[in-house]
Order: structure tokens, then C-alpha cells, then sequence
């Protein structure tokens, strides 16, 4: 059996988020907040995970706190408004939780390669659910 580089895991790893937040999230979390302002504007049928804080905060990359459905549009969107979406992560997790997903994402995080394999494998677990 061929050993996972950190990439493979990695990319392993963001699928498996994908998957998940993709069944518990079902349709774009943000879009229900554009549509007063869209004026009749559709988002993209095309799904990403969105991520709060960002994919480079490895601290809270594949943490599930910080990790959204969205269309692409509104994905795009929260680069340049991302009010929209922390309203929703606010509603989501409560101004404690918040404040913990901020303050778990400012810290820095090297992950061993042992500790992404029992990431991945407790993801796993919880995807089976």
C-alpha cells in the first residue's frame, strides 16, 4: 500500500469537509441573505465550500465551525462582503463560539502528519453518520 504525501492527505482532507458540510448544509447558507438586494439575480447552480476564515489558516482549514456551503457567486462575494457570511456563522455558532473560531483561527498550526491522519480518520467517522 502506497503511503499518502501531506498533499494527498490534504486534498483528502478538504474532500472529506466537502462532503460533509455539503450534506449538513444542503443549499447555499448565504444566498437566503442576498435575496432583498440581488433584485432578481440567481446564484450559481455551482456549489463550493466556503470557508470563513480562510483555506490558509490551516488551524481551522478543515474545521467544520468554519466551513460553508455556498454557491460560487456568494462564495466570490464574501472575498469582498464577508459580513454576509460571519452574520450567518454568528447565528450558527453564538457570539462565544464565534469569538472561539476567530481566536482558534488567528493561532498557528503545523499539522504532523500523524495528527492530519487522525483528522482525517475522525472526519471519516463522522461523514458515516
Amino acid at each position: 500500500m502506497r503511503k499518502l504525501t501531506r498533499k494527498g492527505l490534504e486534498k483528502k482532507l478538504d474532500t472529506i469537509v466537502k462532503e460533509i458540510v455539503f450534506k449538513r448544509d444542503g443549499d447555499c447558507v448565504t444566498c437566503p441573505f442576498w435575496k432583498e438586494v440581488r433584485l432578481g439575480f440567481i446564484g450559481s447552480p455551482f456549489m463550493q465550500p466556503g470557508h470563513f476564515i480562510t483555506r490558509g489558516a490551516h488551524s481551522v482549514r478543515w474545521d467544520l465551525r468554519n466551513v460553508y456551503k455556498t454557491c460560487r457567486t456568494c462564495n466570490f462575494l464574501h472575498e469582498h462582503h464577508p459580513e454576509v457570511l460571519a452574520n450567518y456563522v454568528l447565528s450558527v455558532l453564538g457570539e462565544m463560539g464565534f469569538e472561539k473560531l476567530v481566536f482558534d483561527g488567528n493561532k498557528f498550526k503545523k499539522y504532523l502528519m500523524p495528527e492530519l491522519e487522525e483528522l482525517y480518520e475522525q472526519l471519516r467517522a463522522e461523514n458515516e453518520n
